[in-house]
């Protein structure tokens, strides 16, 4: 008679009760990548002003954020988890705008090719390259913060890591809640997350930068660079103008700067939560249009709406607060070639990455302007619409509301007032950089002044479709 054997009644065969069954030489292997723990009261609103160390109050010496990127940077290096080593150039272009070019030929023949994509909002696809694929020698470090969490989902990690094709040293990725494989969309995590390293990061030359699909991002993985610059944008010395009626809200427009720009500014803590959701309200909307962007976040003097064009602070007494700029950009469906550079987020800020020696040493402030007006600026009309929704949707306006106003100010003109800018209108010229005179005093000039009053009114008369006979 044969025997019958029931599976798992032997100690090799029977099941563990788990659904998985783990591998008999399975051993646990702790992870070496710390987690840096931070509370809201280690932020730096203004780095003129910085906080007192946990050491001065008898309290254990907290770890710092910029050193243990640094730290783990170089141990990053030293593991070869980059493409190349830097070997990098850099210039200031004369002209009114102060750009600064680096040359960085290796990052134009070594880093990943770019992948194209259709639309801004395209679904994460896990057959693609993305975060997920990296090894733990290039993962940083994690995010955590005590006293008030980054997210309610306690399995949440919040990642930062290497470049490998990196723009300068220390060029890390902001990884947001890497295990969700969220597509390239920001979001309030994300934007949460940039405002807080930027609160850690005491140096003002540390910068975050976001690349929306259809403006050069490269990988649909949400994900942020931080990375330091040796020049500071000269977008922080400009004018800006308020948005329609909004109070911290502001826009820039050429020729006060080379594209336009929506600003935000976080000036105390207590604007902490505002400043986030006026930023993500932002980008959301701008999603919704379908309207690619770029985000450049950098430590900024005080937003000015009067004064001359441009101000530097020369004496450094003034503060340097988190400020963000957003880039409504034209839609691009992938990267070019690099035989120049690719105007993203940093290049709109103007500080621009060369790939190629030729188009380095030949680069002069018109010909890199002409490019950006060609591949990223939005039409003067296009970006005014933008902004006047968006500050529609701010104070809770039907969309298109500040389009009447402003349609219903020809109604309030003169018969003067109509002839002068009648005469603007007619006289008005493209704006042009001069890249052959020395450069610009930092004060500013009458020449400035006039052009920009030139450019509001012909933009005036363009919105609201009148016409001379």
């Amino acid at each position: 008679m044969r025997e019958i054997v029931m599976l798992g009644t032997s100690p090799r065969t029977q099941r563990s009760a788990s659904s998985v069954q783990l591998p008999a030489d399975y051993t646990t292997h702790a992870s070496t990548v710390p987690i840096f723990h931070y509370r809201t009261k280690d932020f730096i609103v203004d780095l003129r002003k910085p906080i007192e160390s946990s050491s001065s109050k008898g309290q254990p010496e907290r770890a710092d954020l910029k050193e243990l990127l640094h730290s783990r940077w170089q141990e990053a290096k030293s593991r070869n988890a980059f493409n190349y080593g830097l070997n990098c150039m850099y210039k200031l272009l004369e002209g009114q705008y102060n750009l600064s070019m680096q040359l960085n030929v290796e990052r134009g023949e070594l880093r990943r090719k770019p992948m194209r994509f259709k639309h801004i909002r395209e679904p994460f696809n896990p057959l693609r390259w993305n975060f997920t694929k990296l090894n733990e020698n290039e993962i940083m470090l994690y995010l955590r913060c005590e006293d008030r969490p980054i997210t309610s989902d306690p399995l949440d990690r919040h990642v930062i890591a290497v470049n490998a094709s990196p723009l300068e040293r220390d060029h890390s990725l902001i990884i947001p809640s890497i295990n969700k494989c969220l597509p390239q969309v920001l979001t309030k995590t994300a934007i949460r997350l940039a405002t807080d390293i930027m609160l850690l990061v005491a140096d003002d030359s540390f910068n975050i930068l976001f690349n929306s699909l259809l403006g050069q991002a490269s990988v649909n993985h949400l994900h942020m660079h931080c990375l330091y610059w040796p020049y500071e944008s000269d977008l922080i010395n400009r004018r800006f103008e308020h948005l329609n009626d909004l109070a911290n809200v502001y826009i820039i427009e050429p020729p006060n700067w080379l594209c336009s720009a929506i600003a935000f500014q976080l000036t105390s803590l207590d604007e902490y939560d505002t400043f986030r959701s006026n930023l993500t309200r932002c980008v959301e909307f701008l999603t919704e249009q379908n309207q690619a962007h770029n985000v450049f976040i950098t430590r900024a003097q005080p937003i000015r709406t009067n004064g001359p064009v441009q101000e530097e602070d020369r004496a450094r007494i003034r503060p340097q607060l988190v400020t963000a700029y957003v880039f409504p950009r034209v839609n691009a469906s992938g990267a070019k070639p690099p035989t120049n550079f690719n105007p993203a987020a940093n290049e709109l800020a103007g500080c621009l990455t060369s790939y190629t020696i030729r188009f380095f040493e030949s680069a002069n402030e018109q010909s890199c302007v002409r490019i950006i007006e060609e591949e990223a600026q939005l039409e003067s009309v296009v970006f005014q619409k933008l902004a006047l929704d968006f500050s529609d949707l701010l104070s809770n306006r039907p969309l298109g509301s500040s389009h009447c106003s402003h349609n219903n100010a020809l109604e309030d003109l003169t018969s003067p007032e109509i002839d002068e800018l009648r005469d603007s209108f007619q006289t008005f010229t493209p704006h042009s950089p001069n890249v052959g005179s020395a450069r610009r005093s930092r004060s500013g000039s009458a020449e400035k002044e006039q052009s920009g009053i030139l450019r509001s009114k012909f933009t005036f008369a363009q919105d609201t479709g009148m016409q001379f006979l």
